[in-house]
């Protein structure tokens, strides 16, 4: 079997836009989602992911944290979900929870923020 593996690092945190406490309006939130979205797809890009999309797929998100502000783990995985959504089609068939299982862990990233996402074949 072929070893499907792909290890996306972005260079920040989810953005703060598209937390469930930001409360803004769901226009002022589509923009934000449509940049990330599309600087995961220039990271896929970038490293040469041609494979077919995984029928299924074990995620793990990782968020570096740059300093020791209180985060709330469950706002991170919120704002984290548009992600999740730019792997659809392009590195997953799916995310339905019968195809894909994600988990999420941080870590102290002593320079920058960063968001790295490593998506394996399940097998």
């Amino acid at each position: 079997m072929i070893d499907h593996d792909l290890r996306l690092v972005y260079p920040g945190l989810p953005p703060r836009e598209l937390s469930p406490n930001s409360r803004l309006h769901w226009s002022r939130k589509v923009q934000p989602k449509q940049q990330v979205q599309g600087d995961l797809v220039a990271l896929m890009v970038e490293q040469g992911w041609s494979m077919k999309p995984l029928h299924k797929a074990d995620i793990h998100v990782r968020f570096g944290l740059p300093d020791k502000r209180r985060r709330d783990m469950d706002n991170l995985i919120a704002s984290s979900k548009a992600m999740l959504d730019a792997l659809k089609g392009r590195v997953i068939d799916d995310d339905q929870i019968t195809q894909v299982t994600v988990d999420y862990s941080w870590f102290e990233s002593p320079r920058e923020p960063q968001t790295i996402i490593e998506v394996r074949e399940k097998r």
